[in-house]
């Protein structure tokens, strides 16, 4: 028979591993043995983390010397929507949307999922790199990933984020970010009294009434330059990140660069940006000031989109799968009541990792409310279909200066797909010097737009067209229209064939899209339909 003292032991047990791990109400026994009482905690797939988290309550309370025993069983939950794992599930996709250099600090590699084309290894090399992706792609998790290293080997960084200086097209944004630089780097630098010296210099400068000149921010870099030349430990370098560097007025961002190349060119100092590119610009041809592509710094695309769903799909499931297992839970297949789920799922996220957590997280919450056993491809449909309003949000955000007329775009091409043709697909054709162009080319950026075919040739064989398909939160769930034609329905690989005969939507000719300006793209469009194609 059980003790009260043996009974109370085990609940500071099951506490202390509960709190360890995230869960709370597992389901428990207490069986008495000859040897002594063994505490049984049901988890629905309990993992390494899960033992470690156990083997160190048991420690925390000394229940080696009291004989009580504690394990771990798969329990199997018929309800397993309501259950304790998938309720912390809900809270780590909820965490995982809004990432910051601080996000999973505590186990960061255990969780990080790395890409399928492997740019890990070239982010982390001694070059300078814009990570280009649509928004939610994981540029910001890349650019973790390389810090968090660097964090454990102890090599100098600096992390700024630019959403602090959305929009601000003044000289002294520049200012502000060397200061944070100057002060996140105090320790790596040889030379502290010159540290000192110029935080003072530049604290001058920003604090003066009037927007510093470029001329005497420039005076500044030689002393700068200096200052990073020389750092504390010889064998290490230095890297600054710059997370969301497109939120800056376009006018402004080839010159904070060329002021930032101006000091860490021809020493140990790399920069490594994030950046959605519809909304860079790099390089200014005219002024030759910026950043050239790839002279002065190198390209890393982090998109799977629908023209490689199978990569998308194996990547998004990979994730989800990694987010389970960190909960107890089986693969995320379980708590689908058919496989198709998951492909749907990455064909209404257009293979944004960001936007499928959500909608699987929201997808989930609805089924569980409708006291359903498994989610559904209708919950997945419903919980799209909420989230458009949060990207029409972001759209104003990222678009500056274009919204008004991207906004407008949009709405022709809503009309045009649901409304005079009946179907969610279409094709564009390729002209990157129009700036009707160049605005769909943002919206594929915002996720309002999804590309499945970068090149299909219709009619003339010169006259190279990309398949596009407008994203399904304006026509599935709640917003379901009817009569609507949706393309590849099964999510298999679309056929060349169907994809040829989708209507074409016209764009306006370049003279009459000038108007409009249209911020530059980081490369031209040229360059950029180049390298797609």
């Amino acid at each position: 028979m059980m003790s009260a003292q043996t009974d109370g032991l085990a609940q500071r047990v099951l506490q202390r591993f509960e709190r360890a791990i995230g869960l709370t109400g597992l389901r428990h026994e207490i069986i008495t043995r000859s040897s002594g009482s063994v505490l049984i905690i049901y988890v629905a797939n309990p993992q390494e983390r899960h033992y470690e988290a156990l083997a160190s309550a048991l420690r925390a309370e000394d229940a080696e010397a009291s004989s009580l025993l504690a394990t771990l069983k798969k329990g199997r939950e018929k309800a397993i929507l309501q259950s304790s794992e998938v309720r912390l599930l809900l809270r780590v996709l909820s965490e995982s949307l809004t990432i910051t250099r601080h996000s999973f600090s505590d186990d960061f590699f255990s969780r990080y999922i790395k890409s399928v084309s492997g740019v890990e290894d070239q982010i982390v090399s001694a070059a300078n790199h814009v990570v280009f992706g649509r928004r939610g792609s994981g540029k910001s998790s890349l650019l973790l990933w390389a810090m968090h290293g660097r964090k454990r080997d102890g090599s100098p960084f600096a992390w700024i984020d630019m959403q602090v200086y959305a929009q601000r097209s003044d000289r002294r944004v520049f200012l502000e970010v060397l200061l944070d630089i100057i002060d996140q780097t105090r320790e790596a630098v040889a030379n502290r009294p010159l540290a000192d010296s110029l935080a003072a210099r530049i604290q001058k400068l920003r604090d003066a009434s009037k927007d510093p000149t470029e001329a005497g921010v420039r005076q500044l870099l030689p002393d700068i330059k200096r200052l990073f030349g020389s750092l504390a430990t010889t064998s290490k370098d230095l890297v600054i990140f710059l997370d969301d560097f497109h939120v800056l007025a376009p006018t402004l961002q080839p010159h904070f660069l060329h002021l930032l190349y101006g000091f860490s060119r021809g020493t140990r100092v790399f920069l490594k940006l994030s950046a959605i590119e519809s909304f860079t610009k790099l390089w200014d041809a005219a002024s030759r000031t910026g950043l050239e592509v790839p002279h002065d710094v190198q390209l890393i695309e982090l998109d799977y989109n629908l023209t490689t769903a199978d990569k998308a799909r194996a990547h998004i499931q990979s994730i989800l799968d990694a987010h389970a297992a960190y909960c107890g839970l089986p693969p995320i297949v379980s708590l689908c009541n058919q496989s198709d789920v998951i492909a749907r799922l990455v064909w209404v996220s257009a293979g944004v990792p960001r936007d499928a957590l959500n909608i699987f997280g929201q997808a989930i919450t609805k089924a569980a409310n409708m006291a359903n056993m498994r989610v559904t491809v209708t919950n997945v449909n419903a919980a799209a279909s909420e989230l458009v309003s949060d990207k029409l949000r972001f759209m104003e955000l990222d678009s500056s200066g274009s919204f008004g007329a991207a906004n407008q775009l949009l709405e022709r091409i809503r009309e045009f797909c649901l409304r005079d043709q009946k179907q969610n697909a279409f094709l564009v054709e390729e002209r990157p010097g129009d700036a009707d162009y160049r605005l769909i080319r943002q919206l594929v950026d915002l996720r309002l737009l999804h590309v499945i075919h970068e090149g299909i040739v219709k009619r003339e064989a010169q006259r190279k067209h990309v398949a596009l398909i407008l994203d399904y939160g304006f026509y599935v769930g709640q917003r379901k229209a009817r009569g609507i034609d949706l393309f590849n329905p099964k999510t298999a690989v679309p056929r060349y064939e169907e994809l040829r005969s989708l209507p074409v939507f016209g764009i306006r000719a370049a003279t009459e899209g000038a108007q409009q300006g249209v911020a530059a793209d980081a490369v031209s469009g040229a360059a950029r339909s180049k390298r797609r194609s």
